[in-house]
This record gives C-alpha cells, structure tokens and sequence, in this order.
C-alpha cells in the first residue's frame, strides 16, 4: 500500500531586495535545498506543490509579508500538509510571531520542516529546538539592533546628519547638511514674522496668503512629497528645532554640529523665550476669548493636570475638563470651587491669619476689599481673581483640594508689599478640603460633581428613572399580549432594546428602591443594566452582579 501523499509548500524569504532580478539568487537557492530534501522524502509520500511562496526585501522581525500571509490562508483552507524552510529564520526571527504561527500549524494538523536543522514540529523534541534557534534567532536580531541605535547614538555626539528628510532650509550633499540659500531666506522670514506677529496662528496665515510652504523633495522612485501648507504643529516643530543653529538632536540631548546655522544666537534665544512664554500663557489662558474658570489649575492626585475641552451636540456647547480617569464638567467644578472661595472670604478672622495682616489698619482694609471682591465673585466670577487667591485645585476620589495662594491673596486683599509681612508659621501650604461625589449620569459619558454636606439629599439618576420606568411598562405591554417587535414598532424603537429592557423589570425589589432612591453603587448607568449579557433570575446573585451585596 503506498504511503498518504503529503503537500509539501516550499517558503523562501530573503531580507533585502538585492539581486532578486538575477536568474539565479538566493531565493533560488533556498528553493533548490527544499525541493531536494522534499524529493528525498518521496517514499514517505511528500511531494512538493507548485505554488510559490516567496517574500523577497522583507524582514522576519513581522508577519507583515504578502507571500507569507498567502501561505497562511492556504494552510486556513487545509491545501498543505507540510511547511519546509531553508532555515528556522526564513520564516520568522520573532518568538511570538513564531508561537502565532505554531498555532496555526496545530490547528490545521500542519508540520513545519526546516531543511538544514534537520527537525520538524511533529514530536517534542523537534518543537524544544525550534524554541531554542528562535530565541536566538531573537537574540541576534536585538543585538543588531542595539548596535544601529549606539551607532546612531554615536554619529549624532559628533554632530553628524543621520539621514531622513532634511528640514526646510537645507538639502543633503554625501550625507552632510548644506544650506538651500533660497529656502534658508523664507527660514528666517519665519523666525522674524514669529517675533513681531507674537502668534504661530497669525504667523501661519500669513505664511498661507504669502504661499510659503513646506519643503518640496523627490523619493528615490522619483516621486515629489511635500510643499504643502505650514500647519501650527509644523511651525511648532519648525522654531524649536536646533539645526537652524548648528546642533544637532538625539532624544533629549543636543549636540554641535557639523553644517552652519540659518539663524543667529540671539534671534534664536527671542524665539524660544517667546514661545516659553506664549505656552505659559495658554496653559494658564488669560489671553483667551472664553477661558475656563480653573483652566491651569485644576490638577488629578496623580498629578497629571485636567485639559479644558468643548464640544458641541444637539446644537449647544458643552465645555468639561479632560483626564485618562474621566471628564468633570466645567459648570460644576468651577462652581464648587468659587463657592469655597466665597465662603473663606467671609471668615475675616481665618483670612487675617492666611495673609499675616494683624495691624488693625490692615485688618479694615482686607475687610474692605474682601466684601468688594466677594461681590464680583457672585456677580461674574473672573479668572485673575481666581488666579490670585488659588495656587492649585486638585481632585482626589471622594473630596477636592483647594490650595490657598498665601502671597497672591495678600496683594488682592491688602497693602502689604509682596513677599513681606508673611511669618514662617504661615507659610505652609492653607487647604480647603469638602467632600464631594462623582456620579455617572444618563449614558456613562459625563461625571457631574455634587457636595456631599449633611443638609445634602442624595438624587437618583435621571437615566436610570427612566430605563426602569420603560422595563416596567414594556412587560405589563408584555403581559397583555403585545409582542417585541409590536411594541418597538410602536414605540419607533430597535427590538433588541426592548427585549434587553424589559429584564430590568424582574430586579430584586431592594435593587429597584436603591435605584429609585439614588443609593445604587458608584458608577451604575443605565447603559451598563441594558448591556448586561445575562441578569440571573437570583435576586443574591443580582445583588453580587450590580454591587448591591
């Protein structure tokens, strides 16, 4: 009886792309070694398929190669038997590509041959050497690599150009920067605009009405990249980029270089402290049209700042602060935090003690200006009022921080030179600290803040009044006879909503009462119940599921 015929594919893969379109390379040769082993192998049954698969100028470090992928897809559709390679790295130098591919080959019952290590993956101790020549098959390629950064690394120290695009000003002659007298001229037409304009937004219109673009290049291919429209993220990077005076950068170090500068010292020192200044400004934004209240000062316990944004949905403007944690709305927070400043501008006594105002002189004209400024606050609060008297605000998990400006509330309430008159005792860090909770609110996307005070009534959810008034009335709907698809035609709703509600009716009743009280767990939504996979028809097992328990 002769043996099952196995389907035998021969991968080939070479790094570079040099000398594929000679008759005979080294792809040829990969082929030639296989497709012996292979017919070495004729009494087993093997036999070699016709079809090539072979990546020519690509690198093993991915499976990003397009014969790879067809080789893949084959094996998918149970076409090949046997996978046969020159060498264990021709089909991958990555140890985890390689267990994806290792993978795929189990699962379709496939063994993988490698011609000049004599093994395959049909027995352990084929799949061990395999590990073993992957791992440093892996090894070799991050020393490679290593090498490539500490041979970058090295070349910048010496101030050398290491290749890419060169920046508009200059073009690249046997690998060294040489300046394009015409683009240097519009380099420093730049930097003298962005000095008397005091604006990367009016200095890229101008730019725009004058027609002066980015730097114009051809590939290697020949195709022309570039002048395009000088954006602020690329005037930006334009002004701060130290070749235009010589340097050169790697990382966060700055080196000499080796091509002369476009731009002189000291416009280059204007430059960098106009933008140092400009970035001060719009951190704090009192330049702005419209700046939000604590824009600058309002800062996570991790210590990452909140980033004022606006959006605009249903035709209104909605404006909230930003952090990975989540988002606060700017109405709530800025509220809470004026209102506490109110509050500490009518207790004289505590002021008197912040500022270190105890002449009696002093003391009437801080209560003066205290009523004034207490006045303006209610009226229209005003952001260099806050910026005064607030040196940061900081949200915690169930409270916010507000620390007092010591010197700041001084100047706006006194008399009394800056930085004088403060003793050492006063000098740490004045808190203001009131409890408050974030709340999640209609569909999980925004976080309204609330002060949690004793005379405070905890307020239920909107949205989930609302989630749970519709499972109830959908399954007395159910009840009387009414179908899914009848009721989300009537109610011009997706059935699927309806069948996924209507479960809600059958919560625990405590469940339901803690919902309509507002004591559900922190963080409940009504997009969170509607989109619940499963609700177990246990009442204790609902109370563990929601957080109730």
């Amino acid at each position: 009886m002769s043996p099952r015929k196995l389907r035998c594919a021969i991968y080939t893969r070479k790094s570079s792309d040099e000398g594929l379109d000679q008759d005979f390379n080294s792809l040829e040769a990969q082929r030639e070694f296989c497709a012996a082993y292979i017919m070495s192998q004729t009494h087993e049954g093997w036999e070699a398929l016709t079809t090539r698969y072979d990546d020519g100028g690509f690198s093993g470090g991915n499976l990003d190669r397009p014969d790879l992928r067809n080789l893949m897809a084959d094996i998918e559709k149970g076409l090949i038997d046997i996978v046969v390679v020159y060498k264990v790295d021709r089909l991958t130098r990555s140890l985890s590509d390689f267990a994806k591919l290792v993978e795929l080959f189990d699962r379709q019952k496939v063994s993988f041959v490698s011609v000049t290590q004599a093994f395959n993956t049909t027995n352990s101790m084929g799949r061990l050497t395999l590990n073993v020549l992957l791992s440093f098959a892996q090894f070799e390629r991050e020393v490679t690599a290593e090498r490539i950064r500490d041979k970058f690394r090295a070349s910048k120290e010496k101030g050398m150009w290491m290749g890419g695009l060169p920046p508009l000003g200059y073009d690249i002659d046997h690998r060294k920067l040489v300046i394009n007298e015409g683009e240097a001229e519009r380099v420093r037409f730049i930097f003298q605009r962005y000095l008397e304009l005091d604006s990367v937004v009016r200095l890229m219109k101008e730019l725009e009405s004058r027609d002066i673009r980015s730097k114009r290049w051809v590939t290697s291919r020949g195709y022309e990249r570039g002048g395009a429209a000088l954006t602020r993220g690329a005037l930006y990077t334009l002004l701060q980029n130290p070749v235009y005076i010589g340097r050169i950068r790697h990382k966060d170090k700055v080196h000499d270089g080796q091509h002369e500068a476009i731009i002189d010292a000291g416009t280059w020192e204007a430059v960098q402290s106009l933008l140092a200044r400009n970035r001060h400004e719009s951190r704090t934004r009192t330049n702005a049209k419209s700046p939000s209240l604590l824009a600058g000062l309002l800062f996570h316990e991790d210590g990452a700042a909140y980033r004022p944004r606006q959006g605009r949905k249903q035709g209104c403007n909605h404006h909230y602060y930003v952090h990975p944690s989540g988002t606060l709305p700017v109405h709530e927070i800025d509220s809470l935090v004026v209102n506490e400043l109110i509050a500490l501008l009518g207790r004289q006594a505590e002021l008197c003690q912040i500022i270190g105002a105890d002449d009696p002189a002093q003391m009437d004209v801080a209560g003066a200006k205290t009523q004034l400024i207490s006045s303006e606050l209610k009226l229209h609060p005003r952001r260099d009022i806050l910026l005064q008297m607030v040196e940061q605000v900081t949200v915690g998990a169930k409270q916010v921080s507000i620390t007092i400006n010591r010197h700041g509330l001084q100047g706006l309430l006194t008399n009394i030179p800056a930085f004088t008159q403060i003793e050492d005792g006063a000098k740490t860090p004045h808190l203001i600290k009131r409890a408050f909770q974030l709340k999640r609110c209609g569909n999980g996307r925004k976080l309204i803040i609330g002060q949690q005070k004793a005379d405070d009534t905890t307020k239920p959810d909107p949205s989930l009044l609302k989630t749970l008034a519709r499972a109830h009335a959908w399954f007395e709907d159910l009840k009387a006879g009414l179908s899914y698809k009848e009721i989300a035609t009537r109610d011009a709703i997706d059935e699927r909503l309806v069948a996924r509600c209507i479960r809600l009716a059958l919560l625990a009743p405590d469940i339901t009462k803690a919902i309509l009280a507002g004591l559900e767990p922190k963080g409940l939504t009504s997009e969170q119940l509607v989109r619940l996979p499963k609700l177990p028809a246990s009442w204790n097992e609902q109370r563990s599921l929601l957080g109730f328990d």
